[in-house]
């Protein structure tokens, strides 16, 4: 008859990727993209034991995630420069507007301003003349009737 004595050690890894890497271009429009991902790992044990018995395992994984619909990926990213473009526009826009109410309101930066360039290419074509100046609202006292 014979005996056999022994241990085993049983280990297993798993390694999660995550999510594909995504692109946000504001709340609710976000774009998948191909990834590559590499994800190195080290394993390790010690048995104190007669006689001492130490594992060392080292490894890596390497995964490629791809967007199976190229078209939707192509979709996303075109939709995502169209408003990137609108909001340079409205930008523009509020900018141009906005120095030219300084302009009509009798103001403007001053030229030493770090601020000055913001309005240094708003250039009225028509003369500007205030329509009201700050003055005009000071509360002031009626005049009495002219006899």
């Amino acid at each position: 008859m014979a005996t056999s004595t022994g241990s085993v050690s049983n280990q297993a890894v798993q390694i999660n990727q995550g999510s594909y890497s995504q692109q946000s271009y504001g709340p609710g429009h976000t774009c998948n993209s191909s990834t590559v991902v590499f994800t190195p790992f080290y394993l390790g044990n010690d048995v104190h034991a007669d006689p001492y018995v130490r594992n060392q395992n080292y490894g890596a994984q390497v995964s490629f995630s791809v967007p199976l619909d190229f078209e939707m990926v192509q979709l996303c990213k075109e939709l995502a420069k169209r408003k990137l473009e609108k909001e340079r526009l409205d930008y523009a826009l509020v900018r141009a507007l906005k120095c030219a109410e300084l302009y009509k309101a009798g103001f403007k930066i001053r030229d030493d301003s770090p601020f000055a360039p913001l309005c240094a290419d708003v250039v009225p074509i028509a003369a500007v003349s205030p329509t009201s100046s700050p003055a005009s609202h000071a509360v002031s006292a009626p005049l009495p009737p002219k006899p």
